[in-house]
């Protein structure tokens, strides 16, 4: 995704752990995830997660409760469907340790949750002509994305707003599973964007990464909302097309231009084909840039996407 961007090594280890796991070399990706926890120790709750994984697959059942009640004696948890819904876990379910873990992640969830807020974070150029205020995926948050579009040509041309999503997912994650939750959320840090700098005579444009990128889409279309130009979506993960058809339907007066950033190995690459064709068929231009052997990730070359992307949206009709 670019050497300038900080989180770079921590997704470089994350997908070499996955190559070392598809080649059954556990102990070389379990080693590789040890050593990770020195160099990202903010990460610690998906490291052990991962490496629990890798236990279990070498049929070490202890050394993966091991791994996980140390992840919460250092402070972190998660968010305890994580742990239920990993099928590599599931031959602990019956084990009272692991029930244990899971009680603890819930209490520190519940709490969490409470006192889970919305918050911004801005980055960029004042003075730029655009400005893009970007949604991060779901299970992350608006520091971690902020690090992954910190390119200095991103930085010098626009003005960007990262809000963070009230909805806790996890452990410093969060999610925009609720639409009317992320609508609230969207609108009151895009105000307080507004408050803090002079965006009138910018264009301005939402986008957003995954969940974030269709939510992005469909946040772009409601009347109710503040007015966007256009929107760039990256890997939107629509499930079905149900939910933009209806959006398109109730909200009159759509005046936008989008552009849709996917890859031909992304796993809700079809979905977003058909999503592109239904804008298209509703009258909404919309840009499609795919980008070979890429999967459900930022495009390595994500500057000058972007550039594409926003000189699509500043197009006159």
């Amino acid at each position: 995704m670019g050497a300038t961007k900080p989180n770079n090594g921590f997704t470089k280890i994350q997908q070499k752990a996955v190559n070392l796991v598809q080649e059954e070399n556990f102990t070389e990706a379990a080693l590789l995830l040890e050593e990770a926890k020195e160099q990202f120790p903010e990460k610690l709750d998906r490291l052990g997660h991962w490496k629990a994984g890798i236990c279990m697959l070498q049929g070490n059942n202890d050394k993966a409760i091991s791994e996980l009640s140390e992840v919460l004696d250092r402070g972190y948890w998660w968010n305890p469907e994580l742990l239920t819904n990993d099928t590599e876990l599931q031959p602990l379910k019956e084990k009272v340790e692991f029930q244990k873990i899971l009680e603890l992640c819930n209490e520190k969830y519940e709490a969490e949750k409470k006192n889970a807020k919305a918050s911004l974070q801005v980055v960029g150029n004042p003075k730029a002509i655009t400005s893009i205020f970007a949604l991060h995926w779901k299970g992350s948050n608006a520091k971690d994305f902020t690090e992954q579009w910190s390119e200095s040509a991103i930085l010098s041309k626009y003005l960007l707003g990262f809000p963070q999503s009230s909805q806790l997912f996890s452990h410093e994650c969060y999610s925009w599973d609720n639409q009317d939750v992320a609508e609230k959320d969207v609108t009151d840090t895009f105000n307080q964007f507004k408050r803090k700098y002079d965006l009138a005579a910018k264009e301005n444009i939402i986008a957003g990464a995954s969940q974030g990128g269709k939510t992005a889409i469909e946040l772009s279309f409601k009347n109710n909302l503040a007015k966007f130009d256009g929107f760039i979506a990256i890997v939107p993960s629509f499930e079905n097309t149900e939910e933009i058809e209806e959006i398109l339907q109730l909200n009159s007066e759509i005046n936008v231009r989008g552009c849709v950033i996917t890859g031909d190995k992304d796993p809700f690459y079809d979905k977003t084909l058909k999503t592109v064709d239904i804008l298209r068929e509703n009258g909404v231009p919309c840009k499609l840039i795919v980008k070979k052997g890429m999967g459900h990730s930022l495009p390595d070359d994500l500057t000058n996407q972007l550039i594409e992307g926003v000189e699509f949206i500043s197009e006159k009709q």
